[in-house]
């Protein structure tokens, strides 16, 4: 299998830089909604001290801390509403691993933050701190 994991150097970018630009889209774009949601459950779950993260476009790309110095990177991107790849209403998680093999779900956006957190428990085995 091709893999298809991050091909680049992972180029952290702060969680609280993260939540600032998503929570003004969220504010513009109301579709935007489900990724601030995400970041804030991050940042209240102490997932920070074990998640890095960075944006792509709209995406957030997020890996398991110790983040890799050199690519290939495991990581789980949450598609936007802006990346063509999910409508208005909906989050796509996908998790892109080094092996290739990859697994892509999509769901109401209702669901985004326990679909992130499942992602985050079943690949890097990180679980939101309560």
């Amino acid at each position: 299998m091709e893999s298809r994991a991050w091909r680049y150097r992972f180029e952290e970018v702060p969680w609280g830089e993260i939540d600032a630009w998503f929570r003004q889209l969220a504010q513009r774009y109301p579709h935007f909604q489900h990724m601030a949601d995400i970041v804030e459950s991050v940042i209240a779950c102490d997932g920070a001290a074990r998640l890095a993260a960075l944006t792509s476009m709209h995406d957030l790309v997020v890996a398991a801390r110790p983040v890799p110095d050199e690519p290939l990177i495991e990581v789980v991107i949450v598609r936007s509403p802006s990346s063509g790849r999910v409508g208005s209403g909906e989050v796509l998680i996908e998790h892109r691993t080094v092996s290739g093999r990859d697994e892509v779900i999509t769901r109401l956006s209702g669901d985004a933050v326990p679909l992130f957190w499942r992602f985050m428990i079943e690949k890097f085995g990180v679980a939101p701190v309560r």
